[in-house]
């Protein structure tokens, strides 16, 4: 006889809620924060910040403080900036985990989301500049939306609360927020669609998918990172999960109930996907469409939103895939190197913008990526950075392609000295 709990996320974990009290004994139970904590950032038409607070149970719409007007594409190249955060609001450096990421498009500034376990949540605005600036959510104007059916207090891997998986990630589009995520029930995978501004009503449908790695219909894991993508002039929502299938769901299908995921694509197992970002590129008067998959674990992987719409109107994938011989099917990826990212957003025509780990020193970097390259050149040392080397003179493709190359991605990282 099963000893399972019929429904796991309801119920009440002894163990969690004393580790918490002895969290908040040790660290002397500051005063409450406006923001428990930030699990997924975006930016509502009208300019302001939709929060995910997992441990309040909310969402909240923030009003930041004014900033600049957009002018010229400017790279980000900010290098700690998790040592910059702590230093603005005074803490150490280990006591911060950085969870979200966000892009101010009309003031050209990123927002930094970072949770101080009992102390709350802080918000930093970051400029391509370098200027780090904290928005102190008790003093700036905020609406909030409290979520229904949020998990309990269990833990995954007797670490983890299965709470904080309430909301994984968010979406703004007219006159709604979309948010992925968990819910109370056995059948816990969720997606909400909450009108904004805030009201009472909501829609939530449970999701379930076919996920080729595992051989089977899944309908507890959450999506970890989505995006709207137009196909055949309708919107859907283009998820990607765990491990790595990626699956399409009309957005119509998405009101109330239970809806059945398409998965169009595995991209590879032993990986947790932290961005899907839509974007473009126009070269030689031409625009091609893409959409960049972020990975915890792998190189990132770069799908043409031609090949996902063409994708919407075929069967899903409904076969296994033979791990580890075998482990990718359906549309086809290109593998971009970007890699060791927390986060990664469209930043603007020219540039999309990471927060990544530097293997060499562990501290966190806000940079830029220019769209087609997808790779920073200072991150590497090769046969052109030493002093001595000389583009050969009469190697057109060396003296015409690579040598501007070179030339463009030394600036945009900060080395205009180094131009040769």
């Amino acid at each position: 006889m099963s000893t399972k709990p019929s429904n796991w996320l309801r119920r009440d974990v002894l163990g969690a809620a004393a580790l918490a009290g002895s969290a908040i004994a040790a660290d002397a139970a500051p005063a409450k924060p406006r923001l428990n904590s930030a699990s997924a950032l975006a930016l509502a038409p009208d300019g302001k910040l939709i929060v995910a607070d997992w441990k309040a149970g909310k969402l909240h719409a923030i009003g930041l403080p004014p900033g600049g007007s957009r002018t010229t594409s400017s790279s980000f190249n900010l290098k700690g900036i998790d040592a910059k955060i702590a230093a603005a609001l005074k803490m150490p450096l280990t006591r911060l985990r950085f969870t979200a990421l966000a892009f101010d498009h009309t003031h050209n500034r990123a927002i930094v989301a970072c949770e101080a376990g009992p102390a709350g949540a802080a918000l930093a605005l970051a400029g391509p500049e370098g200027s780090v600036t904290l928005v102190d959510p008790a003093k700036a104007p905020i609406t909030s939306f409290e979520l229904e059916d949020a998990p309990g207090d269990g833990l995954l891997w007797e670490r983890i609360p299965a709470r904080s998986f309430l909301i994984t990630c968010l979406e703004c589009r007219a006159g709604e927020v979309l948010a992925s995520g968990l819910a109370n029930a056995d059948f816990s995978s969720t997606f909400r669609r909450i009108p904004y501004p805030f009201a009472k009503q909501s829609a939530r449908t449970t999701v379930e998918m076919y996920h080729t790695i595992h051989n089977q219909i899944e309908t507890r894991a959450p999506v970890r990172a989505f995006a709207t993508i137009e196909a055949d002039g309708q919107p859907y929502v283009l998820a990607a999960y765990t491990c790595t299938p990626l699956v399409l769901i009309p957005l119509q299908e998405l009101q109330t109930g239970k809806a059945r995921g398409k998965t169009i694509a595995e991209l590879g197992y032993g990986n947790t996907p932290v961005s899907v970002v839509p974007f473009q590129i126009e070269y030689q008067g031409k625009i091609s469409k893409w959409v960049v998959v972020a990975n915890s674990s792998k190189s990132a992987d770069l799908i043409s939103q031609d090949a996902i719409a063409a994708a919407a109107g075929k069967p899903g994938l409904t076969e296994p895939v033979r791990v580890p011989f075998a482990t990718r099917a359906g549309v086809q990826a290109i593998e971009a190197p970007l890699s060791n990212l927390v986060a990664l957003v469209d930043q603007d025509p020219q540039f999309l913008l990471g927060m990544r780990r530097d293997l060499q020193t562990g501290a966190l970097d806000l940079v830029s990526f220019r769209k087609g390259a997808f790779f920073r050149l200072s991150d590497h040392v090769n046969e052109y950075d030493f002093p001595t080397y000389d583009y050969p003179a009469g190697d057109a493709f060396q003296q015409q392609y690579v040598r501007p190359f070179h030339k463009m991605m030394r600036t945009d990282e900060g080395y205009p000295k180094l131009v040769k």
